[in-house]
């Protein structure tokens, strides 16, 4: 469309270039003519100014004309070239959906065991704790990407306290990443949201605010006004409007998909919990989680 307007334009102002300089030509001609058979009013040819309003309005309800055709025409081409390309996408959506459903029961099921395993046997225990450290991590990749494949399905909401939902999550950081420090300050708070999603959600962000962090610097984690603050002091972002979208990734020397803060996202729409993102380079980032 950009392509037609633009090519349209160029044709326009080559045309009327044209069409001036061959009027301009004939008034010269007529001139001399009229000089040479020495006629009255030869003056009149010389200061004569050539009128292209009548084809420049030609020119323009043509190209007018030209337009509403070619734009029901593209479009109605655009729609059955592409509904193949739809179909297919459909088709690849559905089927990842359906694989990470059925990875679910693999993952239970070496999650059951493992920990039954590791509750009987006293031998190597190491072992069987990476087993099940492992599975947890499928599980929770697993759970990412349905919320990714099925943004809109219902969920089940539960009555939790953000307070202890946090700590819960900070305990296990604290023994993941034994020299970063961790400041909470997070006051007992009910919220109804999905179990899984939540945990998956601060998870996720305090997982990225530990690995772009800088120095091991404190971060912060703390509530105000019915919302969850997460504050970093590290390399910041670049993009903080695009870092929700599907693959993005600011920086590649660092571990990662690009899917960890889209599911975020997913997951956060379905619980109706809101979130801005405010990013500084070389100062932070400060991720706010708003329950309402």
């Amino acid at each position: 469309m950009l392509m037609f307007s633009l090519l349209g334009t160029l044709y326009y102002l080559q045309e009327s270039k044209r069409l001036t300089k061959e009027l301009e030509i004939t008034t010269q001609m007529d001139y001399i003519e009229c000089m040479s058979l020495k006629m009255d009013n030869c003056i009149e040819y010389k200061n004569a100014q050539p009128n292209l309003d009548a084809i420049y309005k030609d020119i323009v309800y043509a190209l007018a004309l030209v337009l509403v055709l070619f734009v029901p025409i593209a479009l109605f081409l655009s729609f059955f070239s592409l509904k193949p390309v739809r179909q297919a996408s459909t088709m690849i959506d559905n089927f990842i959906a359906n694989i990470v459903h059925d990875i679910n029961t693999p993952i239970a099921v070496i999650m059951l065991n493992a920990k039954s395993l590791l509750k009987r046997s006293k031998e190597e225990p190491k072992k069987l704790t990476r087993i099940l450290s492992s599975a947890k991590q499928l599980s929770d990749m697993q759970h990412d990407l349905l919320a990714l494949a099925d943004e809109n399905n219902e969920i089940e909401k539960e009555i939790l306290d953000l307070k202890e939902v946090c700590e819960e999550i900070i305990e296990g950081f604290k023994l993941q990443y034994t020299s970063q420090p961790f400041e909470l300050l997070v006051e007992s708070q009910n919220i109804e949201v999905n179990p899984v999603d939540i945990r998956r959600v601060i998870q996720n962000l305090l997982s990225n605010a530990v690995k772009y962090n800088r120095d091991e610097k404190l971060i912060k984690i703390y509530t105000t006004n019915k919302k969850l603050i997460i504050k970093d002091q590290g390399k910041g972002m670049e993009n903080p409007k695009k870092v929700f979208e599907k693959n993005y990734r600011e920086d590649y020397t660092i571990q990662g998909n690009g899917l960890g803060l889209a599911s975020v996202l997913a997951m956060l729409t379905r619980n109706n919990i809101e979130i801005d993102v405010e990013s500084e380079i070389d100062r932070g980032t400060k991720i706010v989680l708003n329950f309402h």
